[in-house]
């Protein structure tokens, strides 16, 4: 996959769909199925077209939602589902300026698109004005065939990006995994805490992420991925009450496994709430309950497929090339 931040070649008949695909969520993945089965029919190339930052950051900051997926673990996603080419467009305020017949006949003609895929609720251009039955009359005169597709429900709701945030903020992340086709994860590297969890016989790895949706405190059955590798494992989201007030961390503690981790990039993949947090009243209470978790943790992870937890895009390092 080749990531384009200013288009400095012609692709090859561009088949096109546009959206910040934030979670590469089920319905993200729909889309990004049809324009890749579209384009290998008609030997073009399959396009992403996407924006940095979003949106809302640069028309209402105060209302930009966190994203569930880091800009480095999104296009890993993109490039794992097969995608060709991911177009970032910077999100300008001149950009945000174009009017919705600007945005058809100037830039995405000036794009060569010859095939658009979207959403029945896309709106584009200033003020987001444009809507799906004006780009159905404006795309042919500027060379481009539409394709409009329905989105993808669960128990009747749409799947979306806000939706999946609330239930991952929630805790509720098993729900969340159905509208993600995996586990919702986090990505970050592993560096020193307190060092209380190697003190009670349970060594954690401290995980300090940049990933901005992170589940609600409590305790987690999760997976691990360290390199090559997915292990068991159970997560800890919180301040840590027991051992008075303290910032919120997240440690996880990897089943049947004693490697220093420091320095490494892990994912932690989020499979079922186990518990909430709580303040123990003495230490050794602390203890019996990891005990408790832990065992619930393999209970939980025991006989489910991994790959079908994190998916089978996350197998290979997130590294693309860029242009």
């Amino acid at each position: 996959m080749q990531i384009l931040r200013h288009v400095k070649h012609e692709i090859v008949r561009p088949v096109v769909t546009i959206g910040n695909f934030d979670g590469v969520h089920l319905g993200h993945q729909d889309l990004l199925r049809r324009i890749m089965e579209d384009a290998r029919s008609s030997g073009g190339s399959a396009v992403v077209l996407t924006f940095e930052p979003h949106p809302l950051k640069i028309l209402a900051p105060s209302f930009a939602p966190r994203l569930i997926l880091t800009r480095k673990d999104k296009l890993a996603l993109l490039r794992s589902v097969g995608i060709d080419f991911v177009v970032i467009q910077r999100f300008t305020p001149a950009f945000c300026a174009l009017s919705a017949h600007e945005f058809v006949n100037r830039y995405l003609a000036g794009l060569g698109v010859e095939v658009l895929w979207v959403g029945e609720d896309f709106r584009f251009g200033k003020d987001r004005a444009g809507t799906v039955d004006e780009l159905m009359r404006w795309g042919p005169a500027a060379g481009m065939e539409i394709k409009v597709i329905s989105p993808v429900a669960d128990s009747d709701q749409a799947i979306s990006s806000s939706r999946i945030r609330t239930l991952v903020e929630e805790g509720r992340v098993d729900t969340a995994r159905r509208h993600l086709g995996r586990s919702h994860f986090i990505t970050g590297a592993v560096v020193k805490g307190h060092q209380r969890g190697r003190e009670l016989g349970f060594p954690t790895a401290n995980v300090r992420t940049r990933t901005e949706v992170v589940p609600a405190n409590g305790i987690y059955a999760t997976l691990v991925r360290v390199g090559g590798r997915v292990l068991d494992s159970v997560t800890s989201i919180g301040v840590n009450p027991t051992f008075g007030p303290g910032a919120r961390t997240i440690e996880t503690h990897i089943l049947d496994f004693e490697e220093d981790l420091y320095g490494r990039r892990v994912q932690v993949f989020f499979v079922e709430r186990l518990r909430e947090e709580r303040n123990f009243p003495s230490v050794r209470e602390l203890v019996r309950q990891i005990e408790a978790d832990v065992v619930d943790a393999r209970f939980v992870l025991a006989g489910v497929g991994a790959e079908s937890l994190t998916g089978p895009c996350l197998t290979k390092p997130p590294v693309s090339p860029s242009i």
